[in-house]
């Protein structure tokens, strides 16, 4: 393996995300998220003692993508969060959704390509759930068509890095 290799570009990347065929192809842009973690603290009578980190946290994972003209992937997003969180009877549709709780759950995987736009890097982010879908500004005071996007942020529990090998 060369330590010399050339720039990551921020415009060679795939996105699939089974469960929204509609928002995948007009994802302008995506977030790989931060990682943090805190050192585990152990009190003692003096001070509190620092140690190596118990655990990572990770940031919440956001997603751009532009409207079509029917908001077919607006929708879509909108759907996955209301069915998860909006029940329209309280009694026996909420206990019939709770009951089918793993289809609210998606892993999405993003594939960053190298300078000769081949696969290079597979994130996986794992049981990913949209959390917010952001807002849309109509407004008939422009004076270019700019086309309107929207950022839908996701919750999920881990994400693995994979190399792919050509």
């Amino acid at each position: 393996m060369s330590l010399v290799t050339n720039y990551l570009s921020p415009a060679s990347f795939d996105i699939s995300i089974a469960k929204m065929p509609n928002v995948e192809f007009f994802v302008q842009s995506v977030t790989i998220p931060d990682i943090s973690s805190g050192p585990a603290e152990t009190e003692s009578a003096l001070k509190a003692l620092y140690n190596i980190p118990d655990r990572l946290v990770y940031a919440d994972f956001d997603v751009s993508f532009i409207v079509d003209e029917n908001m077919n992937n607006y929708l879509e997003i909108l759907g996955w969060l209301e069915g998860m969180g909006s029940p329209e009877n309280r009694g026996a549709q909420f206990n019939a959704k709770r009951a089918e709780v793993s289809t609210y759950y998606s892993d999405i995987t993003v594939i960053v390509q190298n300078s000769h736009k081949n696969p290079n890097l597979r994130f996986i982010f794992k049981n990913a759930f949209p959390i917010s879908l952001g807002s849309i500004e109509l407004d008939v005071k422009q004076d270019t068509v700019n086309y309107l996007s929207c950022t839908t942020t996701f919750r999920y529990d881990t994400f693995v890095v994979e190399r792919i090998e050509s």
